[in-house]
């Protein structure tokens, strides 16, 4: 995919999340913040994983380390939306689980980019 339909992609994808997040979550002072944050990461995080898409589908090796990674961010995510206020706060669990996704597509731009001399 090349570069442009990445960003376009990446575009849509952040627009999608935080307009969902904005329609359905009551408005609080940290909401600005929140939104921002969102569409941030899940449009880097969209462009970064439709990078390397064939990585992230790849069916060699093992998967315990994404089966392990999926339960975490499960665990994550959930402590985050119950642990926050004293409501649940759908916002920032949304923000978490594209935190994480983020942290995994780095890691795998990190490690392809790597130089194997090192």
């Amino acid at each position: 995919m090349n570069r442009l339909s990445r960003y376009a992609t990446g575009l849509l994808v952040a627009s999608v999340v935080t307009a969902g997040i904005a329609f359905f979550e009551s408005p609080t002072g940290e909401s600005l913040q929140l939104l921002l944050g969102i569409a941030l990461v899940y449009g880097v995080g969209t462009a970064v994983a439709l990078r390397y898409w064939p990585i992230l589908r790849s069916k060699d090796g093992p998967k315990w380390v994404t089966g392990a990674f999926a339960g975490v961010m499960t665990f994550g995510c959930l402590s985050l939306l119950n642990g926050v206020a004293p409501s649940p706060n759908f916002g920032v669990a949304v923000l978490g689980y594209g935190l994480a996704g983020f942290g995994f597509v780095s890691g795998i731009a990190f490690e392809h980019g790597r130089d194997p001399s090192l």
